[in-house]
């Protein structure tokens, strides 16, 4: 039987990253300043902080995102949560406790959390300017 592999990141290994791609569950324990995609799960931990969207198949949070937060299925606010930004998913489970400020689109097909190559390079340059200004 396969194991499942996940990336784990600290806190001291994703400062300033602009962005960050897996084709396998990522959980993130540090902070990154970008966008998260991932084609499975996303977890970012209690001590977890992103500025950036954040893409995957299903994503569950413990600690800070500020940005928008999109799943194929299912994303989970733990208690801890704090959110800033839109959900797009088909399913939504917020726990008592996690402060969210944006807006839910729930219940419609949601693309899948990996964008394509080249919509990625237009992403990146936009980040780019948008740092650069």
């Amino acid at each position: 039987m396969a194991s499942e592999t996940t990336l784990t990141f600290p806190v001291t290994d994703l400062d300033a990253l602009r962005e960050l791609e897996a084709g396998q569950t990522l959980r993130i324990d540090g902070t990154v300043i970008g966008d998260v995609f991932s084609a499975q799960t996303v977890t970012i931990g209690a001590t977890g902080v992103v500025e950036g969207n954040v893409s995957g198949d299903d994503i569950i949070v413990a600690g800070k995102v500020k940005g928008t937060l999109t799943a194929r299925g299912r994303i989970a606010l733990e208690s801890s949560a704090q959110i800033e930004g839109d959900l797009h998913t088909g399913r939504l489970a917020i726990s008592e406790g996690a402060v969210f400020r944006g807006l839910s689109n729930m219940g419609v097909a949601v693309r899948s959390g990996v964008r394509a190559p080249e919509q990625k390079a237009v992403a990146r340059e936009g980040v780019d300017r948008v740092a650069a200004a």
